[in-house]
């Protein structure tokens, strides 16, 4: 049964690795759409004023926002489940086998937390 363990490890990790690249992908997102506005500001300004106005951009502001909060709070718990099945001697080595699929199901449900937001 140490096959599914290993099986489910990887799993796990490939799944991560989606997670990694669709943050990766929002991040581009955001920075093309902040591109364009930038580039709309100045062509606005330039009709108007035929000045330059200098593009302001807060830094401290986070480069996500969350879709849905009760979505956040349901696929963490579902990867505590999945992380707590693993690590603990309480389940049978039947459920033990399969602690990947919460904690994979997390991670998928986590990945459709997130939007872009430019303002």
């Amino acid at each position: 049964m140490d096959i599914f363990k290993d099986t489910g490890m990887i799993i796990v990790v490939v799944v991560l690795f989606i997670f990694y690249l669709r943050i990766m992908q929002l991040r581009g997102k955001k920075k093309k759409l902040e591109h364009q506005a930038a580039l709309a500001r100045l062509k606005e300004s330039n009709k108007k004023k035929g000045l330059v106005s200098p593009s302001i951009k807060n830094r401290n502001t986070p480069p996500f926002a969350i879709t849905s909060w009760l979505l956040v709070a349901f696929a963490v718990v579902l990867m505590l489940i999945g992380v707590t099945i693993r690590s603990t001697i309480v389940f049978s080595q039947a459920i033990e086998t399969y602690w990947w699929i919460p904690t994979t199901a997390g991670i998928l449900a986590f990945l459709f937390c997130f939007k872009v937001e430019v303002k």
